[in-house]
């Protein structure tokens, strides 16, 4: 069974923002990705047989296979429509480097030179995190290792302390 999510705005802008997307055009990515999915991971449209649309972005049945890995992002179809949006993000930057915004007909119609999500108020926009915390394992041989630090350099001065 697939996991579907439905983003908040500011859960959105924090994920973009996690995920790679620029500062420069994402109140674009938000405004394409509402007008478009309504934020909702697992939103698919048929047009006709031949032409679908998966996920977030709404990313069409030439960029994904069904069923397996292919088209122009080389990834499955339903993978598009899962809450993990690390592989939609890619093959949407994708669509984007090849066709820009324009490919989006929602954008064109509803976002382009038309005011746009305002996302700055939300906390990662503002203050975002400056950087990824160490996997827990790093802090843990981190913060032994300082303990053992402290407790040579404790030595150490005791040793003087005791000398003189």
């Amino acid at each position: 069974m697939v996991q579907s999510k439905v983003f908040t705005r500011c859960q959105l802008t924090r994920e973009l923002l996690r995920n790679g997307f620029s500062r420069t055009f994402l109140s674009n990515w938000v405004c394409l990705i509402e007008q478009e999915s309504d934020r909702n991971t697992s939103t698919f449209h048929a047009k006709s047989p031949r032409r679908k649309y998966y996920g977030l972005f709404q990313i069409g049945s030439e960029y994904c296979k069904e069923g397996r890995k292919g088209g122009k992002c080389d990834i499955s179809c339903e993978a598009l429509l899962d809450e993990d949006i690390r592989d939609d993000g890619l093959c949407a930057q994708k669509v984007f480097e090849l066709e820009g915004f324009k490919y989006w007909s929602r954008w064109e119609a509803r976002c382009k030179g038309k005011s746009l999500p305002d996302i700055e108020k939300c906390p990662d926009w503002q203050y975002p995190s400056s950087r990824v915390s160490p996997p827990r394992d790093k802090r843990m041989l981190r913060g032994r290792r300082s303990a053992i630090r402290r407790k040579r350099f404790s030595s150490r001065m005791s040793r003087m302390l005791i000398s003189n």
